[in-house]
């Protein structure tokens, strides 16, 4: 057992949630600042539609590959170890962001904020999941998503400030003083336990593991670019993933534990995890472009206008996990995804002349739909795993969720640019916008389908 029930270094599990909370908002927050920034990113160094979601999808492509493995270390070395040295890796990164000059740099040194962000996103729900009682993990994941909203409130309004009055490259440096405050509070307040007899880590299945998530999502990150390179990443993911499944199946104590799977409630929650995401980031990525190019916003305004999420965000999820701690997950989470569904569907249909209110609300759904669905999402997901498990379990949960933000942004630009979206024009740009998100509305129904599945044959609290 890697972190006790009631922790002795931390009087109270919330001290320990609010070290968990520094990285959580340090991700969160740095994610939405760099998306107010695309536009103005895009057009200082003259990079192609493409090439700026490098920004985004490298970043997530990095944590992907290695979640997995950075969830199994925690379970090995100890939560609290690899949880802080994620964050002084993602602090670095964001130092090397914001001394970049070019298109380049600011992909590899996200590369490197991938991984340090790995750790904490690997490590949080585990840290969570393992000081707080069953009768309050859904409110204390639930108060995570709280944090999350509150990152990705903050990230607009002041990335929109930066952008507007210094330079995109200062976007990242709010992370420097967070991220080392963090890593000393982290050390002071979190369990330190280790496992009584530390397994090794298998370094054969990490290795296989990070081949097949990277060339999984850059397969589908470049099949917009080129068929031929597309399918060559995707061949070398089949084959990784299948000496992956060879080799767990054999190994004393694989980086996957297949045996976690026969659970319905684990996979499915997984599943739908993944869904959510995709259908959520179909509008992440092109929503920025859609209120600087069609609406005219200057950043500053389309930063206040992106607010709109996550403050929705912020009052459903902590209702949320109250609810389902009470009362069960069975209905949160399929009517979350039909509020996101509604919401995407709505914004779908935004043009020109829609004022400014009304598409506040649209997104406000987004948000809404979101904060019901994650926190008994997750809370069913990591309820389902034994203690031992829960930095693998919770790694699988990140891994997933950035999977599917991966998906999302990938499904929503290839289909903007099938339609012709980035061709300049203005109906050309909504022709291809409106089929991103009709299709993550499609994907949100999905999403609620695969949680009705989870639950299925459970009681009312199940």
């Amino acid at each position: 057992m890697d972190v006790p029930a009631h922790p002795p270094l931390a009087r109270s599990p919330w001290m320990g949630f609010s070290a968990v909370a520094v990285g959580t908002l340090m991700a969160t927050l740095d994610g939405s600042i760099v998306n107010v920034a695309l536009p103005t990113l895009r057009r200082e160094l003259g990079a192609s539609f493409a090439g700026v979601e490098w920004v985004v999808a490298g970043y997530l492509l990095v944590i992907s590959a290695l979640l997995l493995s950075a969830g199994r270390l925690g379970d090995i070395l100890g939560h609290r170890r690899v949880y802080t040295g994620g964050l002084l890796l993602f602090t670095l990164g964001s130092s090397l962001c914001g001394a970049a000059h070019a298109l380049g740099p600011p992909v590899a040194a996200r590369a490197l904020q991938g991984l340090g962000a790995s750790a904490m996103m690997a490590m949080g729900p585990a840290i969570v999941t393992a000081i707080f009682p069953p009768e309050r993990r859904g409110r204390a994941l639930g108060a995570i998503t709280s944090v999350v909203a509150i990152g990705l409130t903050l990230g607009p309004p002041l990335g929109g400030f930066i952008v507007q009055r210094l330079s995109w490259r200062w976007i990242f440096l709010p992370n420097l003083p967070i991220g080392v405050a963090g890593a000393i509070w982290a050390s002071r307040v979190l369990p330190g336990a280790r496992p009584q007899r530390p397994a090794r880590l298998d370094r054969l299945g990490a290795l296989l593991l990070a081949i097949a998530f990277g060339a999984g999502v850059g397969a589908i990150q470049s099949s917009s670019e080129g068929g031929a390179r597309s399918a060559a990443l995707a061949a070398v993911a089949l084959g990784a993933g299948a000496l992956l499944l060879r080799h767990a199946r054999r190994a004393p104590a694989p980086i996957v534990d297949l045996r976690l799977f026969a659970s319905r409630v684990f996979t499915a929650g997984l599943l739908a995890g993944l869904l959510s995401y995709a259908a959520l980031f179909a509008s992440t990525f092109l929503t920025p472009f859609f209120l600087a190019h069609v609406k005219g916003l200057s950043p500053g305004r389309l930063g206040a206008m992106l607010t709109a999420v996550p403050l929705a965000l912020s009052v459903s999820s902590p209702a949320a996990g109250w609810l389902s701690d009470r009362f069960g997950p069975r209905l949160l989470c399929p009517i979350g995804m039909a509020v996101l569904a509604t919401g995407l569907g709505t914004l779908a249909l935004a043009g020109p002349g829609d004022g400014l209110p009304s598409i506040a609300a649209r997104l406000a759904a987004l948000g809404i739909g979101m904060g019901l669905f994650q926190p008994p999402n997750n809370s069913s997901v990591m309820g389902a795993l034994p203690r031992d498990r829960l930095g693998s379990g919770g790694g699988m949960l990140a891994t997933v969720r950035n999977v599917g933000m991966v998906i999302g942004i990938a499904i929503s630009g290839a289909l903007f640019r099938a339609r012709g979206g980035a061709s300049g024009g203005p109906h050309a740009f909504l022709a291809g916008y409106r089929a991103a998100l009709l299709a993550g509305a499609g994907i949100a129904l999905l999403a609620g389908a695969a949680s009705l599945a989870r639950d299925a044959g459970r009681g009312k609290k199940g």
